[in-house]
């Protein structure tokens, strides 16, 4: 299934942003927000592509599945986790110039570590518990 690769591949990519981001906050955010908010930019572009296709296409395909497991699955995590897209393009308007990550910096610290984690935990559970599922199909 080469779409699962795809998707997979996609993920190590996202998560690769978001550790580079996160340490670029660590390190300084006020030195580095130059690189934070470009990061932030190419980890949108990327998340919004990634999020679309699941959302759009592989989510919906699995809530009709033939096989249960899957469409629970399917359907607890769009549940849980489907409004990501959104919350993240929020995120990334707020804080995607580094005048924006300066302006507000403690809470751009927060943010970011509310808005990295959810997305770590949903790659995390599709990784873990959902495309298992659907490569064993």
């Amino acid at each position: 299934m080469g779409n699962l690769d795809m998707l997979k591949k996609q993920h190590e990519e996202v998560l690769t942003l978001v550790k580079t981001i996160s340490g670029m906050i660590a390190d300084s955010p006020e030195e580095k927000s130059k690189e934070i908010a470009f990061n932030i930019n190419a980890l949108s572009g990327k998340l919004k592509m990634h999020l679309m296709s699941e959302d759009q296409f592989l989510y919906p395909s699995l809530m009709q599945n033939g096989n249960q497991a899957i469409r629970n699955t399917a359907q607890t995590f769009n549940h849980e986790m489907g409004n990501l897209a959104e919350l993240f393009r929020t995120f990334a308007q707020k804080y995607n110039t580094p005048y924006k990550i300066i302006q507000d910096k403690i809470h751009f610290i927060t943010e970011s570590q509310k808005i990295f984690q959810l997305i770590e935990e949903r790659i995390k559970n599709e990784d873990v518990k959902l495309y298992p599922l659907i490569a064993t199909k």
